[in-house]
């Protein structure tokens, strides 16, 4: 029943879903969600589609964990998306041990425990992440984006599915972030967004059947 509830909200929310160019505090806001976040303070989702969202804080100890991913600065774009990877890592481990969701597999329907998150959940999650990162002056190769969604039919997959995203600035090229395709604390994927759009996923020998 509750699987049935979720892929019918995850339609619905497709209705709405906002752009790749769109503002990602507009995506907050439409959320109910501060659209200011702050390393002392900050909203996370779980339990699919931000059901529950909670307030987290981090402690000058934590923070500099995850600041360090950033240091020594890297010198190019790509040498940044690497250290991004590694950052959401970081902030999912720290983050994750505060509110449960440390216990998070990948995918959506594999564990339907209470502190489960699906992809609404990990997207708005990591853009929060991004956010935060951005405002500490420690992107300076990329923007951070709305989240965007991708649906069957229209471009690939069983299911739809969202996932955060960037923009790095030189380029105007748009990344996907996307840390759904993995357990709680692994670093995200970043991937092109066309290529994520056509349907990429990583390649892995557990894939279940809600894999997209």
């Amino acid at each position: 029943m509750r699987r049935a509830a979720f892929l019918i909200t995850l339609i619905m929310l497709g209705g709405c879903a906002s752009s790749p160019d769109s503002n990602h505090q507009s995506y907050l806001k439409k959320k109910g969600l501060a659209t200011t976040q702050t390393v002392s303070k900050f909203e996370h989702c779980y339990d699919y589609g931000c059901e529950h969202v909670t307030q987290v804080s981090l402690g000058a100890a934590e923070w500099n964990k995850i600041a360090r991913n950033f240091s020594p600065r890297p010198l190019s774009a790509e040498a940044e998306r690497e250290r991004i990877k590694s950052a959401i890592a970081a902030f999912e481990q720290t983050v994750g041990a505060k509110t449960g969701t440390d216990a998070d597999k990948w995918g959506t329907f594999r564990n339907m425990g209470a502190f489960q998150q699906d992809c609404v959940d990990e997207s708005t999650n990591t853009t929060v992440y991004l956010m935060l990162l951005a405002d500490n002056d420690l992107l300076r190769f990329h923007t951070v984006q709305a989240p965007t969604m991708r649906f069957p039919l229209i471009h690939a997959g069983r299911w739809p599915h969202q996932t955060a995203v960037i923009r790095e600035k030189d380029s105007g090229t748009l990344y996907a972030v996307d840390s759904w395709f993995h357990d709680n604390g692994a670093p995200a994927e970043i991937i092109l967004l066309k290529q994520w759009k056509e349907g990429w996923k990583p390649d892995r020998e557990d894939a279940s059947p809600d894999a997209l």
